[in-house]
């Protein structure tokens, strides 16, 4: 059986100060995630790439969607069922570090389980 699945987001740049990207401090990092009949998101940068830190970033976004996969949450129910431990909920804390050199590009290392 061939099933697919088809996911559509639209990503709104809601940044321009006026001036659009004339100058690299005159525009907001702002903007808003949207798919269809759900309710948007507001995102920014990452606070040390200008963005506002009261918005969802891209690598918080990324954590999440690796964190609420699930294949993940299916692995840690299943960890737990082997060390004969009911799960009530499951709760995932999960963390990366993404160092970034003076030129500003970044190496990502993957992101790993944080303990509870």
């Amino acid at each position: 059986m061939n099933r697919q699945h088809r996911y559509a987001v639209r990503l709104e740049w809601t940044g321009d100060r006026g001036a659009g990207t004339a100058s690299y401090g005159g525009y907001s990092r702002n903007h808003v995630l949207q798919a269809e009949g759900k309710p948007p998101i507001e995102g920014s940068s990452d606070p040390s790439f200008r963005g506002d830190p009261a918005r969802w970033n891209p690598e918080e976004l990324l954590l999440a969607s690796l964190s609420a996969c699930p294949c993940h949450q299916l692995f840690d129910l299943d960890v737990l069922d082997r060390a004969v431990m009911p799960a009530l909920d499951s709760p995932a804390d999960r963390g990366s570090n993404c160092p970034t050199s003076r030129r500003c590009s970044a190496r990502s290392r993957p992101g790993t389980p944080s303990p509870a």
